[in-house]
Formats: structure tokens, sequence, C-alpha cells
């Protein structure tokens, strides 16, 4: 199992961090994260204010 994982270690790699994306995409789109995203949206003007 692991000769096989190190000769194919691009392709694992691959597959692992588009596994984890898809996840971190699926988990950001519920529509219970709606409020949680509406609420940081504005973070990076916040200060600016004069």
């Amino acid at each position: 199992m692991i000769e096989w994982l190190s000769d194919n270690a691009g392709m694992t790699g691959l597959l692992f961090f588009f596994s984890v994306f898809c996840g971190i995409v699926i988990w950001a789109f519920r529509p219970s994260q709606k409020k949680t995203i509406e609420d940081h949206k504005y973070i990076p003007l916040k200060g600016d204010e004069q």
C-alpha cells in the first residue's frame, strides 16, 4: 500500500486536495451558513468609516 502511494504521489495528492476543496465548498454553501457568510462579507471594509 505504501509503495503504491509513493509511486502515485501526484495523483494521490491531487485527489486528496480536490476532495478537501469539494468538502469546503459544500460546507460553505450550506443554507445554514448563509447568516455567517452575510455577517462576514463586510469585514474588509470595517474600520474605514471616518
